[in-house]
């Protein structure tokens, strides 16, 4: 689509001022932003694949899949520099390129930023221009523009997200590659067959579920079709051509992401859907999510909990434009079969995701971030319906009580992007009360947007510290680089890693999100010691906490080993340890951990259910039950506990109880350090299984590591009886032989 200046049509010369001003206003906003959670790991991918294409680093082409075929982050764990080609990483280059070439006087970061931001006002022209596609009008454009520029979340997002804001861009440039395709045809445009195609490979190579655009371009040009046949207004055979074509279109798509995405070149066909099938259901973490005012696990989450999420982070103007829309359907209906067919695409790219998130039980985590994708065709929709009711009133003194009513309704996001900069992204809607009520009910900012402005607070108000006796700056909660990169920059501060309850750090960057770990946190806000909070209106979504405990004595050594030690707090080594295993689905080493955990922090419901989540995975349902009751007489009202107990006796009452079931929980509890348990599982699969070798093997195997000698030796020839030649028994009974003296 050409933007010619054209001086005649106002709207659409202002529409081109303002596109201008919002790309380069949002990068140069972007110099606020702080570093989010995934960003490090992205900046790393980056290099590497930069590395790829100027240095001939193999790195990106080495598969995230080990031997098994499963993926490395299971196996290997986050430290895994291969488990990142799961992803395209066409932004992630991109944005090195940029720091390389245009922006070498910018740290990576900033450069990073600034092309977020720049894709996060291609974002919003894109949406607009499927408004201007539909409508062909340019001042509806021009509204779409302003309804998504104050589009807060988008808004913030922009700033620094490297993930969700070029995948939505990309979604929106394709949308608008459909529509405009739909309604030129039967004239197909080779510009329009590339931009298609484009616009396929460039989101896929951002993630690999942006495949979906191809189901949603085929299924809506057969729809296309199907209209015209139904209504007399084209032949069969008028439809061939273009159905090839956009066969063909949707190849070259899927196809061309190998090009930007070195990994998917190594097998062009198979790799992405290899990709897809990791993140079709991602459940790598099981995070704790604060939801209506309760702590529950990602897989635990209630079907509502991505629509309630769009309609908490969505400001009014959309929310009741869509509802204008759905209102007003009927007269919608009525357009043109190509217009008829892209309200249909818009409608079904808001719907679908969210159904099939739904029907799939899809893990979902940090509020639902992860179908923003979906609010451009939300915005068009929206904007569409308002720009026909400010079209239908007809009397002078309604319209301008209409127009009126929407310029207040606009007026509150607007003012919430101006006030609350560069904390946009942390945005509520007013129909919830804002951020105010949002506190201690919803997700604040878990993906540690505040972190710097807490910082910032820091460096400006503390007079003491000086460049020979820089302050120390600790944070517990998610990746350390979110303050480390800030703190070390400092002539006057840096980061450490210390204990909470030691001296050995002078501020403490706290934030709500750290109640994934210790709900408490959040219910007894602020924390101790807190010396000034990061604000988003009226709630906090940070807090600085300053060291009370220097106050009664003053440590020997600023640089003591214990500062750079996170091993120095035996309970959070413990949880985190567990929290890695399970998430590379170790179970049994899980739970050793979580058990050490919960031995230093009885009462941590968090912990005993983590315990009952992992024994859940393992099918020990008996185990789950008893740690489950223990949890629950400290506090009947643990949601997250009750509903994985509730998971427990749902699974246990369809299990069949039989040899192989109690050898697998014998095998468990051996490998936990339950010997007593493993013999009495052993014991069990003798009830199903009386000339089971396998079971006396265990029994023996147990009593060795309980240094009850006689009984294992006793064990072991009960099991060569049945099995005189089993080299397991022969081996076992050698040990506990030896054990005692013997020969």
């Amino acid at each position: 689509m050409k933007l010619n200046f054209d001086f005649s049509n106002p709207a659409k010369l202002l529409f081109i001022v303002s596109a201008f001003v919002i790309s380069f206003a949002l990068p140069y906003l972007s110099k606020d932003a702080g570093i989010t959670e995934d960003e490090p790991q992205h900046r790393e991918h980056g290099k590497k694949l930069y590395d790829y294409y100027t240095k001939g680093d193999k790195t990106v082409i080495e598969s995230p899949f080990d031997e098994k075929g499963q993926w490395k982050y299971f196996t290997e764990g986050t430290a895994s520099k291969t488990a990142i080609n799961i992803y395209g990483g066409f932004f992630d280059f991109l944005a090195e390129v940029l720091h390389h070439t245009i922006c070498k006087n910018y740290d990576a970061f900033e450069a990073k930023h600034a092309l977020s931001a720049f894709f996060g006002a291609l974002l919003f022209i894109f949406t607009a221009l499927i408004a201007q596609r539909i409508s062909e009008s340019w001042s509806v454009a021009l509204l779409t523009l302003v309804i998504a520029t104050f589009t807060p979340r988008l808004f913030g997002y922009s700033l620094n997200n490297p993930k969700d804001i070029p995948l939505a861009t990309f979604f929106a440039f394709s949308l608008l590659q459909m529509i405009s395709f739909l309604k030129e045809l039967p004239r197909i445009r080779i510009i329009r067959a590339v931009l298609l195609a484009l616009s396929f490979a460039l989101a896929i190579a951002v993630r690999s579920g942006a495949v979906i655009l191809i189901f949603y371009f085929l299924t809506f040009v057969v729809f296309y079709f199907t209209l015209q046949f139904f209504y007399g207004e084209a032949e069969p055979k008028s439809f061939i051509k273009p159905l090839v074509v956009a066969v063909l279109i949707s190849i070259a798509g899927y196809l061309g992401t190998s090009l930007f995405w070195p990994w998917a070149m190594q097998n062009p066909l198979l790799n992405p859907l290899r990709s897809l099938s990791v993140f079709k259901n991602f459940d790598t973490f099981i995070i704790s999510e604060l939801f209506e005012g309760k702590w529950i696990t990602n897989k635990s989450l209630p079907w509502y909990f991505v629509p309630k999420w769009i309609y908490i982070t969505t400001p009014v103007t959309i929310i009741s434009g869509f509802a204008l829309f759905l209102i007003l359907l009927p007269k919608f209906i009525r357009k043109q079969n190509w217009q008829l067919t892209a309200y249909g695409l818009l409608l079904f790219s808001v719907a679908f995701p969210i159904l099939s998130i739904i029907i799939n039980h899809s893990s979902i985590y940090n509020s639902a971030r992860h179908v923003t994708f979906v609010i451009p065709s939300l915005i068009v929709l929206a904007a569409l319906a308002w720009a026909e009711i400010f079209k239908a009133v007809k009397d002078i003194y309604l319209k301008f009580s209409v127009v009126a009513a929407f310029v207040i309704i606009l007026s509150e996001p607007v003012l919430f992007i101006v006030n609350n900069h560069p904390l946009q992204g942390l945005y509520f809607s007013p129909l919830i009360g804002g951020t105010k009520a949002a506190f201690k009910n919803y997700e604040m900012d878990y993906w540690g947007y505040s972190v710097r402005s807490a910082f910032n607070w820091i460096e400006k108000n503390d007079s003491t510290a000086t460049e020979q006796n820089k302050g120390r700056v600790r944070m517990w909660y998610g990746e350390q680089s979110k303050l480390s990169y800030f703190a070390d920059s400092s002539t006057r501060f840096k980061h450490v890693l210390a204990e909470e309850n030691s001296t050995g750090w002078d501020y403490f960057i706290e934030l709500p999100a750290s109640g994934k770990a210790a709900p408490d946190i959040v219910y007894h806000w602020p924390p101790k010691g807190t010396v000034y909070e990061v604000m988003v209106d009226s709630a906090p979504v940070c807090a600085v906490v300053k060291n009370y405990r220097l106050q009664q004595s003053a440590p020997e050594n600023n640089s003591a080993a214990l500062t750079q030690n996170t091993a120095a707090d035996p309970f959070n080594q413990a949880f985190n340890t567990g929290m890695s295993y399970y998430a590379q689905k170790n179970f049994n080493a899980a739970i050793v951990e979580f058990k050490k955990a919960r031995a230093l922090a009885p009462k941590n419901l968090l912990v005993v259910n983590n315990i009952v989540a992992s024994l859940n995975e393992l099918k020990m349902f008996d185990e789950a039950i008893a740690y489950g009751t223990q949890g629950l007489k400290i506090d009947p009202n643990f949601t997250l506990l009750k509903n994985n107990m509730a998971e427990t006796f749902k699974a246990k009452s369809s299990v069949a109880l039989d040899a192989n079931y109690y050898i697998n929980i014998s095998y468990n509890y051996y490998v936990q350090g339950e010997f007593e348990k493993c013999i009495a599982a052993s014991k069990m699969i003798l009830k199903y299984e009386p000339g089971s070798f396998l079971a006396w093997n265990n029994i023996c195997s147990a009593y060795n590591q309980l240094n009850q000698y006689d009984k294992a030796i006793e064990a072991c020839n009960k099991g060569l009886k049945l099995a005189p030649t089993n080299e397991l028994l022969k081996n076992n009974r050698e040990v506990a032989v030896k054990a005692k003296g013997g020969k």
